[in-house]
């Protein structure tokens, strides 16, 4: 178990750290920690055994390089992919230098094209400019 600060106060949370995926006990909440032999690592935060944002701003899956840095990021809302806000998609991906390499925004678990006509899917090359984008409504792509 872990404090974690949440405000002006602190909650208790339960930490797994685990080998396998299938340690995790069936409807658990909390945060779940595990490390590949590869050199990367995942933290999941679950409620009632599915992924869901811990707090705002706080991804529910997260995988980390061999150093620490962050590969990719993924915001969810009971179980489903969903931007938790206007601003932020629910996916992100970085190149090793911390620059983003990807995003893909979700409504509900289905691609969705973002505020003010954003692209769903937006991908970057290393060197900052834009690759491609692609749009989706109701997780159907537009043309």
């Amino acid at each position: 178990m872990d404090l974690l600060p949440g405000g002006l106060s602190f909650r208790v949370v339960n930490t797994l750290d685990v080998a396998d995926d299938a340690e995790i006990p069936d409807g658990f909440t909390g945060r779940v920690r595990r490390r590949f032999a590869n050199g990367q690592s995942t933290v999941s935060w679950l409620q009632d055994g599915v992924l869901h944002d811990p707090t705002r701003g706080e991804p529910a899956f997260r995988v980390m390089r061999l150093d620490g840095a962050v590969k990719y990021e993924m915001h969810y809302s009971v179980g489903l992919l969903h931007d938790p806000d206007g601003k932020t998609p629910a996916v992100r991906g970085y190149f090793t230098n911390g620059r983003v390499h990807y995003e893909e925004r979700y409504r509900a678990g289905r691609r969705q094209d973002g505020p003010k006509g954003v692209a769903a899917v937006r991908k970057w090359r290393a060197d900052g400019t834009l690759r491609h984008e692609l749009h989706y409504v109701l997780g159907a792509r537009q043309y």
